[in-house]
């Protein structure tokens, strides 16, 4: 498999992958009959459920017209991932409304939570090698920047920066240098200071845990 091709995917990969494994390890510690703890939790994974389903949205609005010209058998097996996530994203906040305050209900989300993550977990893995694949036969690195930054900049500014804590707090020094000397070429000072900021308290996360 190629790999010193520009990957749109690996930075926000990582930094879902970093989101959902914090969750799981969460949901699984918690008691959700104590109400003062699973409150923000069931908030925060309801939040970060709802922002990976607005993730694939932008790659269903940007990416899949683009694949649909070189690669249609897979942009429509990427299409019917995408359903079957929603399904059990539908799931996971059905359970999020009854959770708080019952163990019975907490499990069952907890579990709805494993699957979805499982499937996730799985497409995200597609995407960086088949999918990827394909992008790098038909595209080259200038045009496939150019649907990365179509699809940044439909996301609302808030959610951005959760996008970006997750994908700072998500990958390696090396990554994570390479993506703010990215950044300060053409975003806003302000979004360079929110990254580097990230940087730092993932960087000291790191060193606590050395």
């Amino acid at each position: 498999m190629q790999t010193n091709r520009y990957n749109p995917y690996t930075y926000i990969h990582k930094g879902i992958r970093r989101e959902l494994t914090d969750l799981l390890r969460i949901a699984a510690n918690l008691d959700f009959a104590d109400g003062s703890a699973a409150e923000p939790f069931v908030a925060r994974l309801a939040q970060s459920v709802q922002l990976m389903h607005k993730h694939a949205e932008h790659e269903d609005h940007v990416i899949d017209p683009l694949m649909q010209q070189f690669a249609p058998k897979l942009a429509r097996r990427v299409l019917a991932t995408h359903k079957v996530l929603e399904g059990h994203e539908e799931e996971v906040l059905s359970l999020c409304d009854e959770a708080v305050g019952s163990p019975a209900v907490g499990y069952s989300l907890y579990l709805a939570l494993s699957r979805y993550a499982a499937t996730q977990f799985a497409h995200m893995s597609e995407e960086e090698t088949d999918v990827v694949q394909a992008i790098w036969q038909n595209m080259d690195d200038a045009e496939i920047i150019a649907a990365e930054n179509a699809i940044v900049s439909q996301i609302e500014p808030q959610n951005l920066a959760i996008y970006l804590t997750w994908m700072i707090h998500g990958v390696n020094e090396e990554e994570r240098t390479t993506f703010i000397n990215a950044l300060k070429k053409g975003a806003p000072p302000e979004a360079v200071a929110f990254a580097e900021e990230q940087a730092r308290a993932a960087r000291e996360a790191q060193l606590s845990l050395a």
